[in-house]
């Protein structure tokens, strides 16, 4: 067909084959409602009779049995998003996730490859079990993997966005929930879930009026003595970072972020962000969407660099501190939340210690150097 893309033309030549010969590319669509139905009739998770019938089965590491239970559950909102059943995928389903992982979230192939072996563990005991309707003839992760290249020859590039530019781009943001995503991930370093996670105890401010009207703000026992700073904690679901930290909160965003507040819809829930239509907490596509819509079509993928999406934020805040003010390695550790010196366990200070010590380290640095997005 005209004006269609090779791999558009792939899919329909895909098409038009298994219609020719009465086969179906989405066999477990037919069975997804039923499946559904079953399923949450009897309250029962097709992905946790996978984890006790062969993950736990296995002599595998806690380390490990923890990677398993995460990509799991990142599986259950990817689907959950998609609007379809986790048991039911397709091979669409698979590259969507495929193409969240390495451009919403910035993995690496070998981490995107991971998660999609330890997934097909689960979908290949549906598969053997005659319990669930999953021939052997399909499996959407082989197949999607398959059909995905991982050579990782030529990575594309991070683009570079000189600082006026961004000044530009972001200062004409008039959402101050959209803006303050924006400038907390550039100014801090921050993964999408981590800004997802950010809950209202974590927040230190200097403002008498959201100090009033926020009771759990700031109450985080780590802030004590400290003013104007985030906590960043490692243990919370999608956080990916082994170690937490606490950040310094400049004027800038000091300002962005309490205007937010005094705005922000009255709601029972922990969380600092909330979607707009709902208020419920947001997800890590929610504010991917936020870049998208600040950055894209400017900032889409080309033949050269990837798209800035969420994790954009990072690359900047790590490049800024080290190409740009050469700040010392550990330090930027620190203010990433990587691991650092000893790896073992017997060697490490305490949480409370090693914060202590690279906040006050950290602290007058930031507060000198940090750029302006806004202002």
């Amino acid at each position: 067909m005209s004006g269609e893309t090779p791999s558009e033309d792939g899919a329909r030549a895909r098409q038009d084959l298994a219609d020719a010969i009465g086969r179906c590319l989405d066999p477990l669509a037919e069975f997804e409602q039923e499946i559904k139905t079953t399923f949450a009739t009897r309250e029962i998770d097709p992905l946790d009779i996978a984890q006790t019938k062969v993950v736990e089965s296995r002599c595998l590491t806690e380390r490990t049995r923890n990677e398993y239970d995460r990509v799991f559950r990142q599986w259950r909102e990817h689907m959950h998003q998609q609007g379809r059943y986790l048991a039911c995928p397709s091979e669409e389903h698979v590259h969507a996730f495929i193409e969240r992982e390495r451009e919403t979230k910035g993995n690496a192939d070998k981490t995107v490859i991971s998660k999609l072996e330890r997934l097909n563990v689960a979908y290949e005991y549906w598969q053997n079990d005659p319990a669930f309707p999953h021939s052997q003839e399909y499996n959407p992760f082989r197949l999607a993997k398959q059909q995905t290249d991982f050579s990782g020859d030529s990575p594309k590039e991070v683009p570079r966005i000189p600082i006026t530019e961004l000044q530009d781009i972001v200062g004409a943001v008039t959402d101050i929930r959209d803006l303050a995503i924006l400038t907390l991930q550039l100014k801090l370093g921050l993964r999408a879930t981590e800004l997802c996670n950010l809950r209202l105890s974590d927040l230190c401010l200097e403002h008498d009026e959201l100090n009033r009207h926020y009771e759990s703000l700031g109450e985080c026992a780590v802030l004590e003595n400290r003013q104007n700073a985030v906590y960043i904690p490692h243990d919370r679901d999608g956080n990916k970072s082994p170690c937490p930290r606490i950040l310094p909160l400049d004027n800038e965003v000091r300002r962005i972020v309490s205007r937010y507040l005094l705005l922000r819809p009255t709601r029972d829930t922990p969380e600092i962000f909330l979607s707009k239509a709902r208020h419920l907490p947001l997800n890590k596509q929610a504010v991917n969407d936020v870049w998208k819509e600040t950055f894209h079509p400017t900032y889409s993928e080309t033949d050269e660099y990837r798209a800035v999406t969420s994790h954009f934020g990072r690359h900047r805040f790590t490049t800024y501190w080290r190409v740009e003010q050469g700040m010392n390695r550990e330090l930027i550790k620190y203010m990433r939340g990587d691991r650092f010196g000893s790896t073992q366990a017997d060697d490490r200070a305490s949480i409370h210690d090693y914060i202590h010590t690279y906040y006050e380290d950290i602290e007058p640095i930031y507060r000198d150097q940090i750029f302006t997005i806004t202002e």
